[in-house]
């Protein structure tokens, strides 16, 4: 595994982390902000993801496509809640639970089976988005205070696991190349 995925996967982490605070810090923020806020991190999660699998080594090319193909899908979330966000609370909902859905699923499908460093973090990650996601699905009538605390909990838990991920591939030593 490069070490640009793991520093990827570090700042995703850290952006998960950053936005859940700010969700949790201001738990009384409008609809518009909270919707700009989830947006913006299911569209740089989404990113992230794709760039993943462009500078993943040894990465079947069905991982590579399935990984791109959740990420187009995780970052099109992030762009339908920011560009209207305004609409109802129930489809900013039913659009950020379907994101992580996404999100999880390709962690967890990515991760297994791996043998990397933090990969058992990254599948935590993986069932945090997921978790995370049925219950908004589950529960649709929570409303914005109920939103908030969920998807607040879930980014700041499954940031801490990526970032915990990302440390741990960043102290296993980067295998040598040989130059032949």
């Amino acid at each position: 595994m490069s070490r640009t995925w793991t520093w990827l996967r570090l700042a995703a982490g850290v952006l998960a982390v950053g936005v859940g605070i700010l969700a949790f810090a201001w738990p009384q923020a409008t609809l518009r902000v909270v919707a700009f806020l989830f947006g913006l991190n299911l569209l740089i999660a989404g990113g992230i993801r794709i760039l993943q699998m462009f500078v993943a080594d040894g990465l079947p090319a069905l991982h590579r496509v399935a990984g791109i193909l959740l990420g187009l899908l995780v970052a099109g979330a992030g762009i339908v809640c920011l560009a209207d966000v305004t609409r109802s609370l129930s489809l900013m909902l039913l659009i950020v639970a379907i994101g992580w859905l996404f999100d999880g699923i390709g962690e967890i499908f990515l991760s297994l089976g791996r043998r990397s460093a933090g990969g058992g973090w990254r599948i935590v990650v993986g069932l945090f988005a997921v978790l995370g996601a049925l219950a908004l699905l589950i529960w649709p009538g929570l409303g914005l205070a109920g939103f908030v605390l969920v998807g607040a909990t879930t980014l700041v838990f499954g940031g801490i696991c990526l970032i915990a991920a990302s440390i741990a591939g960043l102290r296993q030593p980067e295998p040598a190349v040989d130059r032949g």
